[in-house]
């Protein structure tokens, strides 16, 4: 079979970024980009594609990049195996996805962004490899074909199947050409039943069609999409999988803003929504980075505490979203999950071997009081006031941190009768920014009573009082704070850090950058994030009810 020349050309092949993302490191003598207080806003009610959209700040909140709208939206390698699972009705997602070329993580927010979906010559490669291998297993027997279409019937088996890989029903011309290619199958040589020839040359060339293998928006500039592609795009996002039969039947109706969140909210009741949300979640706070925790002259650390690190990071965030609760209750949830050798680390008394919900007690308020955030960003046996101050400005607030110096000196050892504070203070002294001055090091002081394995302390190097007080410049103003638990609560009534999160699940949900002409749809998420209910599900509702996520944008082909 010759090679489908569509992968190569006429399709979108969204840019890479280039290089690999400025370590958090590199930030610790960051300067900062627009003035504080005083931030660009934008209140376009959408953007002009005609032109370049471009990134900068809005109500303070950074959000870079460069949107391109596309049309075609390849899938994800995990949406294109469980898109195959759906097609194919298999039990489980093949694993040959496993081999195909991986997105270069940190060039965008999340990895699922249209600018890292391209297709090259190894995809291409792999795509056709995969295709082949998936019609020959499903082909194989009577019994295999069976589970893909229980009749033995041409017409039905192109349009039923059709159907699921292009996620709409197949044109007429569509199934001419899908007859003509089961005929020639059909009269192929081999053992196998003419019905089972001409089914796999089929399967062969609908995994290998732009329509399965790409993700469209073909209506007109501003108009609703149809049906068809709000099916799509709901199960590809919360279901991360192709829409199910029962999905497409209901397509036609999906045509109202009420209409689509009724069927989205049924969505998110389901398990599969809850894997969505953690591949959000880890990607957003780097849930992958617990594996890699190591600490050297460390005895209270374990490698064994990273699995449990992870967990407990997963299941914190899997009960916000199951639950109903939201970025309120992720700054400042006072429970969260341990095992074993976190309980110890937390001063409770041990509860089995299992990963658990535990009170941690009021110094431990919202997630990033919390063990493994606190493990995960600190040196050794040491906390480490930059990455925190970073990581929580970058991730959490959306604070715009300028590019990092191009000489970054070392962090020195403690002196007798200095405390880590005054040791970064000095350090980051010699800047002269803001960034470290009103937004970094603030931050990151206010973790100082949790030192480097998470435990909490009063004193450090030999008996010295600790600070964790600070002001810190939010996008609404100045605030001070006595420690981390207030920095916490502060965030969780003023609007920044709903802002933030705002932008950072439009991004996901929308795979593409997010930026100051989309202000009005992430100040809208924002506005659902403070209020009563205040949930991630709730947010995800009003976010499928905006024309941002039911219209075509423009954009190019």
């Amino acid at each position: 079979m010759t090679r489908p020349s569509f992968l190569m050309t006429g399709l979108p092949r969204g840019r890479r970024a280039l290089g690999a993302g400025l370590c958090v490191t590199a930030l610790l003598l960051a300067g900062c980009t627009g003035a504080l207080g005083d931030p660009e806003e934008s209140g376009d009610p959408a953007p002009d594609v005609n032109g370049p959209v471009t990134g900068g700040v809005a109500r303070g909140i950074d959000m870079p990049g460069g949107p391109q709208y596309h049309r075609f939206v390849r899938l994800t390698n995990s949406q294109w195996a469980r898109s195959v699972q759906v097609v194919l009705n298999l039990d489980a997602p093949p694993s040959l996805s496993d081999g195909f070329e991986k997105p270069v993580s940190g060039t965008t927010d999340f990895t699922n962004n249209e600018h890292l979906l391209s297709v090259n010559q190894r995809s291409w490669s792999d795509y056709q490899s995969a295709a082949e291998a998936l019609a020959e297993q499903v082909t194989a027997s009577a019994e295999a074909l069976a589970d893909v279409y229980p009749g033995t019937d041409e017409a039905g088996f192109i349009e039923t199947v059709g159907r699921r890989a292009y996620r709409r029903p197949l044109t007429d011309d569509e199934i001419a050409g899908y007859t003509s290619i089961f005929e020639t199958g059909a009269a192929m040589s081999g053992a196998k039943s003419a019905f089972a020839k001409g089914a796999q040359l089929v399967i062969r060339t609908m995994l290998q069609s732009p329509h399965f293998l790409y993700r469209t928006e073909l209506g007109e500039d501003r108009k609703p999409l149809d049906g068809y592609e709000i099916a799509a795009k709901l199960s590809l996002w919360l279901r991360d999988a192709a829409p199910s039969d029962e999905l497409l039947d209901k397509a036609p109706t999906l045509t109202t803003p009420e209409a689509i969140a009724a069927v989205a909210e049924t969505m998110l009741e389901e398990p599969t929504a809850v894997e969505g949300m953690r591949y959000f979640h880890r990607e957003l706070l780097h849930f992958d980075r617990y594996a890699t925790i190591s600490k050297l002259g460390v005895p209270t650390y374990n490698e064994s505490l990273n699995a449990e690190y992870e967990e407990s990071a997963y299941l914190f965030f899997d009960k916000i979203f199951t639950e109903g609760l939201g970025v309120k209750e992720i700054l400042t949830s006072t429970k969260g999950f341990a095992g074993p050798g976190m309980a110890s680390l937390y001063g409770l008394a041990p509860s089995g071997s299992r990963v658990v919900e535990r009170d941690l007690g009021p110094d431990r308020v919202g997630f990033f009081s919390q063990l493994p955030y606190l493990t995960l960003n600190a040196l050794n046996e040491e906390s480490d006031s930059i990455h925190r101050g970073v990581s929580i400005n970058l991730d959490v607030l959306c604070t715009p941190l300028g590019a990092p110096a191009p000489n970054i000196p070392p962090v020195p050892p403690l002196e007798p009768g200095q405390t880590n504070r005054q040791r970064i203070t000095r350090l980051t002294s010699a800047c002269g920014g803001a960034c470290h001055n009103q937004l970094i090091n603030p931050v990151g002081f206010a973790f100082e009573h949790f030192d480097g394995m998470g435990q909490y302390r009063d004193e450090e190097n030999g008996g010295l009082p600790i600070d964790s007080s600070g002001v810190y410049a939010f996008s609404e103003g100045d605030k001070s704070f006595a420690d981390a638990g207030e920095l916490m609560h502060y965030m969780a009534e003023g609007e920044q850090a709903h802002l933030c999160y705002a932008k950072k699940l439009a991004s996901f949900a929308l795979q593409r950058d997010v930026v100051p002409s989309d202000l009005p749809l992430v100040e809208t998420l924002a506005e659902v994030s403070r209020g009563a209910s205040g949930s991630v599900k709730a947010i995800m509702l009003e976010l499928v009810k905006k024309d941002a996520f039911r219209t075509r944008m423009g954009g190019t082909l």
